[in-house]
């Protein structure tokens, strides 16, 4: 595509070059330019895109757009001088890909914890009701039968215009997506216009990004009132005090959820087991029973989610039911393991609160001694590590604690962190490398013990320093587990 063509309808402030360039690609990271493509430099927290631009210029890129020039431009480069460059790379990656959002069906998913889960749910109801559903979220971003690693929950919004394009090409008819604040603040999904969107729940998460809970709430609100269609759904759980307060926004259609049947979507003779989920769930559209193999009632509150969403698209109850019945686990997601008499659970459990919906979930299902092994990463929320600290002795008959992923603090640092909010009248110790941590817990755990491994779930690497490192909570504890045996 010329340039000239995708800046049509771009506020542009200044043009130094040539436009009738071919552009090739489109770009916010100069270690993806290849020859032909544009590059948008784009203002982070840590760094600044314009530090990049040379970089960028040598790879090949022919075409530059900034908020601020370089004091040198070679001649053979075209740069676009813009007030926001954020949106502009959404624009320009929109128009690049002949706007893919347009002719897709998007549910787009938000809150604190959650998402992922309903995002599977959703799907597969989807799946169910003979559409072929998309998912662009946390462990992986499917397209299709071909599945792709997840280096963001949300994508920027290049590589999201990309791959809905991808989804559209590939036959894809719906893309349910995991919207982070992150991704609404750094207008990542400008263009995109949701059919459906769902309020999960919001608890503390993100303040180092965020400058308050409010900050992150009107983050979080920008799905409903900035994103969603006018002949849009919006799905919100009622029983959050945050959801509460979304319902007074200006909404198309609203479709509660909740344990009341003061919400839209609510369960009755609800059973709780570790084998899963048994309830009756009354709806608009009538009743509906439902067997689930999700454990706990977070699972609960994430079927009801998917359930008032199935039923505000329309979607028959039977198919419904089937849709989340096929739904056997989610890969670090309150994922069960057994083994020699012990419980193992690995949940990615990383803030206050999904800590102590995890903890209060399993407690009642522990035969034993509940044995929790977490850590706190580096570089992020600070706050938030006495708080789990706390939660984790008060909820555990045991902590264990150790490494998430440090990153470029000192991992002493964090641990001392978290200590200072432990309860020191109950039993705690400090491993700090995670994998033994993992085999001390395992090895030392006796016959009805239930054993917790938070905060990672799904990863398969640690961060420490600069570098990644391919670990696993998964592996680790099917190694251990079978040695026990």
């Amino acid at each position: 595509m010329k340039l000239f063509m995708l800046l049509k309808d771009i506020d542009v402030l200044s043009i130094h070059g040539d436009v009738h360039i071919d552009i090739k690609g489109i770009t916010v990271n100069s270690k993806t330019v290849c020859p032909g493509s544009l590059f948008v430099a784009l203002k982070g927290i840590h760094t600044d895109g314009s530090l990049y631009i040379n970089e960028a210029v040598q790879r090949g890129a022919v075409a530059v757009v900034t908020e601020k020039l370089p004091s040198v431009m070679k001649n053979q480069t075209t740069f676009v001088l813009v007030k926001d460059a954020r949106e502009t790379a959404a624009r320009l990656a929109a128009a690049f890909y002949d706007y893919p959002a347009k002719s897709l069906n998007l549910i787009g998913i938000t809150g604190t914890n959650g998402k992922t889960t309903v995002s599977y749910l959703m799907a597969s109801i989807l799946k169910q009701a003979g559409r072929e559903p998309g998912i662009i979220g946390t462990i992986r971003y499917q397209c299709g039968e071909k599945t792709l690693p997840a280096p963001l929950t949300t994508p920027d919004s290049c590589e999201l215009q990309r791959l809905l394009r991808k989804m559209k090409d590939y036959g894809v008819t719906d893309v349910v997506m995991e919207v982070s604040s992150h991704a609404l603040v750094y207008k990542r999904v400008w263009g995109c216009v949701f059919n459906a969107a769902i309020f999960t729940n919001l608890s503390r998460d993100h303040l180092d990004f965020h400058s308050s809970m409010e900050d992150y709430f009107e983050a979080k609100k920008q799905l409903f009132v900035k994103y969603l269609s006018s002949k849009g759904v919006a799905i919100i759980n009622r029983d959050d005090k945050w959801g509460k307060k979304l319902i007074t926004s200006p909404l198309p259609r609203l479709v509660t959820y909740g344990l009341s049947s003061q919400a839209d979507v609510f369960p009755k003779d609800t059973h709780l087991s570790l084998d899963g989920i048994e309830t009756v769930v009354y709806t608009p559209a009538g009743r509906l029973r439902v067997k689930s193999s999700l454990i706990g009632k977070p699972n609960l509150y994430n079927l009801l989610a998917a359930i008032a969403a199935g039923v505000a698209l329309e979607i028959p109850l039977p198919v419904i039911k089937t849709g989340l019945e096929t739904v056997t686990s989610i890969c670090g997601r309150l994922e069960r393991f057994k083994g020699n008499g012990i419980e193992v659970i690995i949940d990615y459990a990383h803030t206050p609160d999904a800590l102590e919906q995890v903890l209060k979930t399993l407690r009642p299902f522990c035969q034993g001694r509940l044995i929790t092994v977490f850590g706190c990463g580096g570089d992020r929320d600070k706050g938030k590590r006495p708080l789990m600290g706390k939660i984790a002795s008060e909820l555990s008959d045991l902590v264990i604690i150790t490494n998430d992923n440090p990153r470029s603090e000192p991992s002493r640092q964090i641990i001392q962190d978290i200590e200072m909010g432990i309860n020191k009248d109950k039993a705690y110790c400090i491993v700090p490398d995670r994998r033994q941590a993992i085999a001390w817990a395992i090895k030392h755990a006796q016959k009805g013990d239930m054993i917790v491994i938070a905060g990672k779930g799904h990863e398969d690497y640690q961060i420490v320093g600069d570098k990644r490192y391919h670990f696993s909570d998964r592996e680790e504890v099917l190694k251990i587990l079978k040695v026990r045996s």
